[in-house]
């Protein structure tokens, strides 16, 4: 099988573990070469480093479509782009798959030969959301991207392409929403047993408090790091006794300290505004590496997770494979994920700064009756390895070059 990947957006983090999963568990009769390029060139020549299988990395520029923005006398091209992918990806392959198809434009005669992931479509479920919370300019390029996302998912579900998702939530949004589909999309849930298999590195150099609750998550609005803050100034108010300081990681939340963008600033000014300090109440150790997060997560006296929507939620899950207590959004994707495993969390509204807070005390004050019960979970704990989901998509990109093949002998060309 002669196997084609193409991604222009590969973020640091979950999408970089998926990928890693899956590839490293294919064979390596699977001929694999990923097509990329803008942003997404960098992390993907850090992945192949990571590969244990050989794959061709091609750095391949492309059309990409941006929004131009004008209010008065400035004017900029917005940072949400369209992806135009060229018919041309998929000479000499047998299919090509696209791990993060948001917002890749396919071509429709070359949709038949595609297997295409969905994790989430946050950008247009909370679009609106996200892009009122910023900057005029940067609102309208928001609305842009919010339109096209919409747009190609639409396209890309009435077409015989095939859709994976890693939650079942994900699947039936997309059929209440751009139903009826084609095809019925696959659910594959993703696997957490990297996490066990990371080797713990030293964070003493981090200055990290003797106990601390995480929040592991990029700073993007629908991420609600506003009502986390606002729920811990109401904890070391109300219940100093019971005030646990708190460490963020994850993409950009270096910003904040240096409020370095519009979305740092805005969070670093309402941190001031409720007297919180940085490096006391608040830890931000900057970008930390696998190592050093495992410890950071396996160290925490809790995870608190005040997400208003996800994929599939990574965080959580992990932490609970280790032991660590969680309190997260009471929503129906992190029911379903935790639900998999009968994973036991304390839930909260994630609209209600006083269950944030609620939350937070409990974790500090019951953290040895919650560390037990996480604990005694993890031996019954039987989620599928990324050996198991490399597996279960090359049962998928089989059917499909099938299916494809079955339409050429009785359709013709696709």
């Amino acid at each position: 099988m002669k196997l084609g990947i193409v991604d222009y957006q590969l973020s640091r983090g979950g999408g970089e573990r998926f990928v890693l999963g899956v590839l490293n568990s294919l064979p390596e009769e699977v001929d694999v070469t990923i097509f990329t390029g803008e942003g997404a060139l960098e992390a993907y020549q850090v992945l192949v480093t990571q590969l244990r299988r050989p794959v061709n990395l091609v750095h391949r520029p492309i059309m990409t479509h941006r929004s131009a923005m004008v209010e008065g006398d400035q004017a900029a091209l917005s940072g949400e782009t369209i992806y135009d992918i060229p018919a041309e990806f998929w000479d000499g392959h047998d299919l090509l798959w696209f791990p993060w198809v948001n917002r890749h434009l396919i071509p429709r005669h070359c949709m038949l030969r595609t297997v295409a992931t969905v994790h989430d479509m946050i950008s247009v479920e909370w679009g609106e959301f996200i892009a009122e919370k910023r900057a005029p300019l940067g609102r309208v390029g928001y609305y842009f991207g919010m339109g096209m996302e919409d747009m190609l998912m639409r396209r890309l579900a009435g077409s015989l392409a095939k859709l994976v998702v890693d939650a079942k939530r994900t699947a039936d949004h997309l059929s209440r929403t751009y139903g009826p589909l084609s095809r019925t999309p696959e659910v594959i849930y993703l696997s957490a047993e990297h996490m066990a298999e990371t080797v713990p590195e030293p964070i003493d150099a981090l200055g990290m408090p003797s106990r601390y609750l995480i929040y592991p998550a990029n700073y993007t609005p629908h991420k609600n790091h506003e009502a986390l803050l606002l729920a811990l100034a109401k904890v070391k108010a109300e219940r100093p006794d019971m005030f646990v300081p708190l460490v963020l990681t994850g993409w950009r939340i270096d910003c904040i300290p240096t409020a370095a963008t519009d979305r740092g600033a805005y969070l670093k000014a309402l941190i001031d505004h409720l007297k919180l300090e940085i490096g006391r109440d608040i830890h931000i150790p900057g970008r930390v590496t696998d190592g050093q997060f495992r410890s950071l997560l396996q160290g925490a006296t809790g995870l608190v997770f005040p997400s208003f929507q996800e994929g599939f939620g990574f965080p959580p899950v992990e932490a609970a494979l280790l032991g660590v207590p969680v309190a997260v959004s009471d929503i129906e994707i992190m029911r379903e994920s935790l639900g998999r495993f009968d994973l036991p969390a304390v839930w909260f509204r994630p609209d209600s700064v006083d269950e944030i807070a609620a939350a937070m005390i409990r974790l500090a004050a019951d953290e040895t009756e919650l560390r037990a019960k996480a604990v005694d979970r993890i031996d019954e704990l039987k989620g599928d390895s990324w050996a198991d989901v490399g597996q279960k998509y090359l049962a998928v990109f089989r059917e499909q070059m099938s299916v494809a093949s079955m339409y050429q002998q009785y359709v013709g060309d696709t």
